[in-house]
């Protein structure tokens, strides 16, 4: 059977269809693996470990410089096991919160507490602000995107406890 233009033209779109669903039905079946790739914080998270290539000493003078960049004051460092203690910081008016800095060979662990500054009073019960662990949990997530937003500074590669 000879063939004419019409013939090539169907069997050039039909190729090309194909590819083209071929190519939609990949992407279909990728693309929520790619949701699996990015790093999505762990409900409960409580630390943050910055990975990167950088000894001891080298991490702990990047922090160092991090913090006073971001107008962090240090309240207590320690050279011998390279930790860093951040001052507090005023979150919304009535929380505050600090990091704890433990720098290693190929890593930076970032943990932190935060502080309600409010104090009830109802009658004979009296509670004062009470501290906590910073956790990646109901109204504590914004305390600790501030902690992953800092992490983000010091590298891109993040994992979270």
């Amino acid at each position: 059977m000879p063939m004419n233009k019409n013939m090539i033209a169907y069997c050039s779109f039909t190729f090309n269809y194909r590819q083209m669903k071929t190519l939609t039905l990949l992407l279909f079946l990728l693309f929520p693996l790619a949701g699996f790739t990015q790093n999505e914080i762990p409900k409960n998270s409580v630390k943050i470990l910055v990975r990167n290539d950088k000894t001891a000493p080298d991490n702990f003078t990047y922090v160092k410089q991090a913090l006073a960049d971001a107008d962090i004051e240090i309240l207590n460092q320690d050279r011998d096991v390279f930790q860093i203690k951040t001052g507090k910081v005023i979150f919304n008016g009535n929380a505050n919160y600090s990091y704890l800095f433990n720098c290693k060979d190929g890593k930076i662990s970032i943990t932190g507490t935060w502080t309600n500054n409010l104090s009830v009073n109802s009658g004979m019960i009296s509670q004062e602000g009470y501290t906590n662990v910073i956790q990646y949990t109901g109204k504590q997530k914004d305390i600790f995107n501030k902690m992953n937003d800092f992490a983000k500074k010091l590298g891109e590669k993040l994992e979270y406890q």
